[in-house]
């Protein structure tokens, strides 16, 4: 059986929903040490991925029974990048290759991670909207267009939020895992209180 090429193009542009299984309530009282909880299905370009977390909350991809890209939240402490609140980044192991997450201080939303993965692939995730962010956009470094696209719904600080499940839109130049990166990212911060552009000021985060 062929190995599936996770880095390949998909070759046809797509959107699919992305409807969590648990409710805010379930998950705050989901146990880490429950062994499967499952989060979503996706039907990506042909590929059927079940997302769901394993023992200790590490929220995982898979396909065809097999995993292809797994990760936990890493807590940062206040300190040079914020001295109001803490966050969380998600690094990724994707088929054992290590996809790497760091938060930048400056530029255009202060919101906004940089993206390193194997073979010198690096990305710009970050959000994108007018005053408050509605979504989060996947960007290769060098591009003017994101990738992959992940709306946000409800909208984080939004009194009229757009109703219906958030989506995933790609590109057909994306990869499996460029589509499934933003999904995981999300899923790990909806029930956190995602506050990715203006909605910030809500937490008095102010560098």
């Amino acid at each position: 059986m062929t190995r599936l090429d996770v880095w390949a193009p998909l070759g046809a542009a797509g959107t699919a929903e992305v409807v969590d299984a648990l409710t805010h309530l379930q998950f705050q009282g989901t146990p880490a040490t429950a062994p499967h909880v499952h989060r979503c299905d996706l039907d990506v370009a042909g590929h059927h991925v079940d997302v769901h977390w394993r023992l200790g909350r590490v929220l995982a991809c898979s396909v065809a029974g097999a995993e292809v890209a797994s990760g936990k939240a890493e807590g940062v402490r206040t300190g040079q990048d914020t001295f109001v609140w803490d966050y969380t980044v998600m690094p990724l192991s994707v088929l054992g290759e290590t996809v790497e997450v760091t938060r930048e201080r400056s530029g255009r939303d202060r919101w906004a991670f940089r993206v390193a993965g194997p073979q010198d692939r690096t990305w710009r995730w970050r959000p994108a909207g007018a005053l408050i962010a509605d979504r989060m956009e996947l960007t290769r470094d060098g591009d003017r267009s994101p990738v992959v696209t992940h709306t946000l719904r409800p909208v984080p600080g939004h009194p009229r939020s757009p109703s219906g499940p958030p989506t995933v839109t790609w590109q057909e130049s994306a990869s499996l895992v460029e589509v499934l990166m933003p999904v995981l990212w999300v899923l790990d911060q909806v029930h956190k209180g995602l506050l990715p552009k203006a909605q910030r000021i809500a937490r008095l985060e102010f560098l």
